[in-house]
């Protein structure tokens, strides 16, 4: 592969350029700061980076004040075909096109495919390290007196100035000798390394998970300990709250039953009060009724002013047998005192008829037996002479006696005056149980009886209240056995829950004397402990891999090059050098490089010499002669181009003319462009590209 023309568009220090490019050696010609390394940078841009990437460093190519709109285009040839790239990085697009054709060959991914497949190199990392020789490149191995093996590992096994795979190794090598450190043998705590650390964590971590399993364990036993006291206690609680819910209700029913009865009696009471009221009323009224037939002068006198009346009677009597009139002595007054001891008699016995009624109907025969004793005296004593005051008074007596009993004669006005002394005994004793039955001195019965019936009604009314109550509470119905059971029942409940409290107060001691363990958080730093060790062992075995692959890639690389490198490089050097050294060495396991001074050199030259121990110019040889070699071996035969930046500044005359005609001989074969800011080199090429003083 070979470069044709490079045109850059606000590339870095360019606002437009076009340079066309021979395969031979093309001298770019440029004072300081005149576009250089714009240019080199351009190429290789062009060459592998996408035009849609967004990279900070990609952006960075765009010249400032242009924003992101720059472009590169390259006209190259890949064997026998001459292609065009072209990179818009404003518009994010990439097409290569083939020949002279119009019509793109390939566009976007395919392009970078389609390099990867032809370029010699495909890497870009790669192919600055090696197509690149810089100054700066130079300068560094003039100041590591000559680590020009440590450049060419760092060149094929990529990495920076300080990353070389030597020094990888090396890094590689501490970091696993650290993580390692007091694995398997005993050392300080701050000595431990990463393994042994997360190791010993994990351990004791171990330890501290198992004594907060087993105290979780525990406090899991203890709180289903305590669950399944409470569910019991519950469950006591209920039946205690049932028994005494139907010992409210056993009494309950008690008291209904009792309220029951009292109020059945209470209302047994006033119906029989109420019947007894209806009964003495009713006799009441037969004696009104009865009352109706005497006079009225009769009906109006009280039972005071019936004794006047009877002695008005027995005066009458007297008066009627002449006794009055007579002679006075024993017979007058025996006239007098009968008739007034046998109305005595008869009222005394119709009176008490009603309480003792032998008794009394034996007053009432001896009365009757006086009245005929009486009556049998006045015939005897018929027909004497009353006195005159005694017959008007007699004949007073009488009128007055016919104003109550009319016609009748005087033992007929005697009867009828029993008869109503009776009557009047009778009213006032049905008068006064009367009063007693309705409980004061009311005198409308009928209200009376209203207000009972409905305070029976109501009475009946709460009884039956009461029944249907009772009734309802009949299940609780308990006897005296019953409510005993009931209460030791409730004994041995509260017996019980007394025990569970206390049950489960212990076991709330033995929880609270457990000891507080965050088994959560142990758990926690056991899994990161774990992942760090795992971490660890697993960067261990990363380690592992890595030296094993870098031994073997050193390896593979070193033998590679210490086969067949040192001729080449001895070749080139040799006609750099002038012969003076001519044969080079690279050791394999290090890739130390050495070189032989020529045999004709002055007695006592060491066989072998470091680049160290030479000047910085015969270094600066050495990497040159090395490098050609390098591209000449990893080129596969094809041509590649090379880039020179001002490789013969430390140069002697005589050694830079040779170097110069060996760099034009390589260039016949690889492309090379030299960069240089020295005119001595105006006509040292094939091609010369002569950049402006400014861009």
């Amino acid at each position: 592969m070979w470069i044709e023309r490079v045109s850059l568009e606000n590339v870095l220090a360019f606002t437009e350029l076009s340079v066309d490019l021979g395969p031979g050696l093309n001298v770019v010609l440029s004072p300081n700061e005149g576009g250089k390394s714009s240019l080199f940078r351009g190429i290789v841009s062009g060459l592998f980076v996408n035009a849609s990437s967004q990279k900070g460093d990609v952006l960075a190519l765009a010249r400032w004040g242009s924003g992101c709109s720059f472009e590169i285009s390259l006209d190259l040839r890949l064997g026998t075909e001459a292609y065009r790239l072209v990179r818009d990085f404003g518009g994010r697009e990439q097409i290569l096109y083939r020949g002279g054709e119009s019509v793109p060959f390939a566009k976007g991914k395919r392009v970078d495919e389609f390099l990867a497949e032809h370029l010699p190199i495909a890497d870009q990392d790669l192919f600055m390290r090696v197509c690149g020789v810089r100054h700066e490149e130079l300068a560094r191995i003039g100041e590591a007196d000559g680590a020009i093996g440590e450049r060419i590992e760092e060149i094929l096994g990529g990495g920076g100035e300080d990353v070389t795979p030597a020094k990888v190794q090396l890094i590689v090598e501490d970091k696993r000798k650290e993580l390692l450190r007091g694995r398997n043998r005993p050392v300080n705590e701050p000595n431990r390394g990463a393994v042994r650390r997360f190791k010993d964590d994990v351990e004791l971590l171990e330890r501290e998970a198992a004594k907060a399993s087993s105290i979780a364990a525990a406090r899991e036993g203890l709180l289903t300990a305590i669950s399944l006291i409470d569910s019991r206690v519950s469950l006591v609680d209920a039946e205690l709250e049932i028994l005494k819910a139907k010992r409210e209700k056993a009494i309950s029913y008690g008291e209904l039953d009792r309220n029951e009865r009292s109020s059945h009696e209470r209302a047994d009471r006033l119906r029989q009060r109420l019947k007894r009221i209806e009964e003495l009323r009713t006799m009441k009224d037969t004696l009104a009724a009865e009352g109706a037939r005497f006079a009225g002068a009769l009906a109006s006198r009280t039972a005071a002013s019936l004794d006047e009346v009877r002695e008005k009677l027995a005066r009458e009597a007297l008066l009627e047998t002449g006794g009055a009139g007579a002679v006075p002595g024993t017979r007058a007054a025996a006239a007098v005192w009968r008739p007034v001891l046998a109305s005595i008699l008869i009222l005394a016995g119709a009176a008490g008829a009603l309480f003792w009624r032998l008794g009394m109907l034996v007053l009432v025969i001896a009365g009757l037996a006086l009245v005929v004793w009486h009556i049998a005296g006045r015939g005897r004593g018929r027909g004497v002479a009353r006195a005159p005051e005694a017959a008007d008074e007699l004949e007073r007596l009488k009128g007055e006696r016919a104003a109550w009993a009319g016609s009748r004669s005087l033992d007929e006005s005697r009867a009828l005056l029993a008869e109503y002394a009776s009557w009047l005994e009778c009213a006032r004793d049905v008068g006064v149980r009367l009063e007693e039955a309705a409980g004061s001195a009311r005198s409308d019965t009928g209200a009376l009886i209203e207000a009972l019936d409905a305070e029976y009604g109501d009475a009946a009314v709460e009884a039956r209240a009461l029944s249907e109550s009772r009734a309802a509470l009949e299940p609780f119905r308990l006897d005296g056995d019953g409510f005993l059971r009931l209460d030791r029942d409730f004994g041995e409940r509260l017996e019980e829950r007394e025990r569970l409290t206390g049950e489960r107060s212990k076991r709330a001691r033995e929880l609270a004397a457990l000891e507080r363990v965050d088994a959560s958080e142990i758990a926690e730093r056991l899994a990161l402990a774990r992942e760090g060790l795992g971490r660890a062992e697993r960067k261990v075995l990363v380690l592992d891999a890595i030296l094993s692959a870098l031994e073997e890639a050193r390896r593979e690389m070193s033998g590679f090059l210490a086969e067949r490198l040192p001729p080449l490089a001895g070749a080139y050097l040799s006609r750099i050098t002038g012969a003076r050294y001519g044969t080079l060495y690279i050791d394999p396991l290090t890739l130390k490089i050495e070189v032989a001074p020529a045999a004709g050199d002055a007695a006592g030259a060491p066989e072998r010499v470091a680049p160290g121990a030479l000047s910085q110019g015969t270094r600066d040889q050495i990497h040159l002669a090395v490098r050609l070699a390098l591209i000449e071996l990893m080129s596969g035969g094809e041509s590649q181009p090379l880039f020179l930046d001002d490789p013969f500044v430390h140069f002697d005359p005589a050694r830079r003319e040779r170097a110069l005609d060996l760099v034009r001989e390589f260039a016949k074969k690889h492309q090379v462009v030299m960069f240089t800011c020295d005119p001595r080199y105006r006509e040292a090429g094939d091609r010369l590209v002569e950049l402006p003083e400014r861009a």
